[in-house]
């Protein structure tokens, strides 16, 4: 498999989100988004999608990422040289994982 490109998880983990239905991009998201372009997860198994119709948030509000993912994108992007098409090589990605199971939300 090749390398994946730090935008496209980036931009996969924004769809996550969007799919389900949340406003902004969590750990979990971004999680979910690299076991689905390393193809190890499909769409469904991600759970039931929301309508597009469906509002996310308050009237005018727009959906982002929280703290946690401003952060942890800031400083990979920064590690990668400031190129969103870098692609993360094995152990860069086994490290972008440990840190984002490190700061996903313990389960309910």
């Amino acid at each position: 498999m090749d390398g994946l490109r730090f935008l496209d998880i980036l931009t996969t983990a924004s769809a996550v989100a969007n799919y389900l239905g949340q406003p902004d991009v969590t750990p979990a998201h971004v999680r979910a988004a690299i076991s689905l372009l390393r193809e190890e997860k499909t769409l469904d198994d991600l759970g039931r999608p929301l309508s597009p119709l469906v509002r996310r948030g308050p009237p005018g509000s727009a959906g982002g990422a929280d703290a946690r993912v401003r952060a942890l994108a800031q400083r990979w992007y920064e590690t990668l040289g400031s190129r969103p098409d870098a692609e993360l090589s094995p152990e860069q990605l086994r490290d972008l994982i440990a840190e984002l199971d490190g700061l996903a939300d313990p389960p309910a």
